[in-house]
């Protein structure tokens, strides 16, 4: 089969089309001649845009018009590999025209091309993983590229690719990836897929199931607002100016989603709470250096809210459940505090005094340079949840005349940065510290 399929070696389009029966969009068609082109392609694109389901399909395509030849198949994590790229070249090998793919798929991540080659998946973040390929016809995919770090790109080039192809978002401001986009960008060909670029959004009707939508767009708009860098991020795929006066830095963000920590110390829950509106309350739970955001809920009351704080702090042993104070917070915890819940409760005012008044001018910026200094020193485990890493890298302070530091308030029309705030208001526990549980 391989011979006959050789006639869609410069032809992705066709090969999608009449191979794998699949109709890529007008963005993802110009994904496929970028990769027919040249040798260094990198795509930006909004959340569900489908530039993953293009790469899956190109490793089939490469693997079937060229003989030998190997695909290597990365990202900053396992789940994410399997779970993204890897689960579109799945789909799409079950999808493809009956006879054409002699290929034999693996439970694991690796398909096999008798005699001709293989492509395999795996995680980044061990440099053992990226030693060893080479090819003649060898293929580079990085998913999530915008969260690998410069020595593992570095490490994938050194494989001499025949074709890089790269995808990710655009929350960054440093790194290989954004590099690719601007300082590099001659050396790449370059793909943006804004949310306006896709079908769902530009037709107003769900064409492609999965995709972006527009009521995706609306609430997007309507939570961040049109200016904030969140908007340009998720939905423009544009990448931020700059990120001055932030708090942490996007590279020590993705360094902590690709990190493996063990948990150690008192389990701290902390829930910011919202009961109408665009804002969620939103519960984060952290253990030492590992971070979980536990809940997520929208226009939920009060007594809603209480139950579900109550009964997760007996099922997981909580030690310390933080709750803001302010407006409906204060009803949670007067609920919390005759409900009998074994946690020990701390309520929290975002605007309080701070313990350290020579630096900081209220109690959540203190801890939002208290969770910034955890980062800074690599002693953070994070999940890859767009909201919380988005917002952790977006939360900015201003320098007062008398030259302590302050958090900036949300954009007007912004939504609440409320994964980022609950994540800072685990820093709340002074107990914590005094207990020496970090080194």
């Amino acid at each position: 089969m391989g011979s006959e399929l050789d006639a869609y070696k410069d032809d992705p389009k066709g090969f999608f089309k009449n191979v794998l029966n699949a109709n890529p969009h007008e963005k993802q068609e110009e994904i496929l001649q970028a990769v027919s082109r040249r040798r260094r392609v990198s795509v930006v694109g909004c959340n569900s845009s489908g530039k993953d389901w293009a790469a899956g399909r190109i490793v089939l395509w490469w693997m079937h018009t060229r003989s030998p030849s190997k695909a290597v198949v990365t990202g900053p994590t396992t789940r994410q590999v399997n779970d993204i790229v890897w689960s579109e070249l799945r789909h799409a090998y079950q999808d493809a025209a009956e006879g054409m793919l002699d290929g034999r798929l693996f439970r694991s991540s690796r398909y096999e091309v008798d005699g001709r080659g293989f492509a395999i998946g795996f995680a980044s973040n061990s440099p053992y993983n990226l030693q060893g390929f080479h090819s003649p016809n060898l293929l580079v995919v990085v998913t999530e590229a915008h969260a690998v770090n410069h020595d593992d790109m570095n490490a994938l080039l050194r494989l001499n690719p025949s074709l890089l192809l790269l995808t990710g978002n655009a929350f960054t401001v440093d790194g290989a990836f954004f590099d690719s986009h601007h300082g590099q960008s001659h050396r790449y060909g370059t793909v943006r897929i804004a949310a306006h670029d896709t079908p769902n959004v530009k037709h107003g009707w769900i064409k492609v199931p999965g995709l972006i939508t527009e009521e995706d767009v609306q609430e997007r708009k309507e939570d961040w607002g049109e200016d904030s860098q969140l908007y340009r991020g998720a939905i423009l795929a544009e990448f931020p100016d700059s990120l001055e006066n932030t708090f942490v830095s996007a590279k020590d963000v993705r360094a902590a989603v690709t990190r493996s920590l063990d948990p150690h110390g008192p389990v701290i829950v902390a829930c910011d709470v919202a009961r109408q509106g665009p804002s969620k309350t939103v519960v984060i739970s952290r253990q030492g250096p590992v971070v979980r955001v536990v809940h997520k809920g929208q226009d939920q009351s009060i007594t809603t809210t209480a139950k579900y704080l109550k009964d997760y702090a007996d099922c997981h042993q909580v030690d310390f459940l933080v709750v803001d104070d302010v407006g409906v917070g204060g009803g949670v915890i007067d609920i919390l505090r005759d409900s009998g819940c074994r946690a020990k409760l701390v309520p929290f005012g975002a605007g309080e005094k701070p313990e350290d008044r020579r630096y900081f001018t209220n109690k959540i910026t203190e801890c939002l340079n208290r969770m910034a200094r955890r980062y800074e020193a690599g002693d953070m485990d994070t999940e890859g949840d767009d909201r919380l890493i988005a917002q952790v890298i977006a939360r900015k302070y201003k320098i007062m005349e008398d030259g302590r530091r302050k958090a900036e308030s949300k954009e007007k029309g912004a939504a609440s940065p409320d994964e980022a705030d609950a994540l800072a208001m685990t820093f709340a526990v002074k107990q914590e510290e005094r207990m020496k549980i970090w080194v």
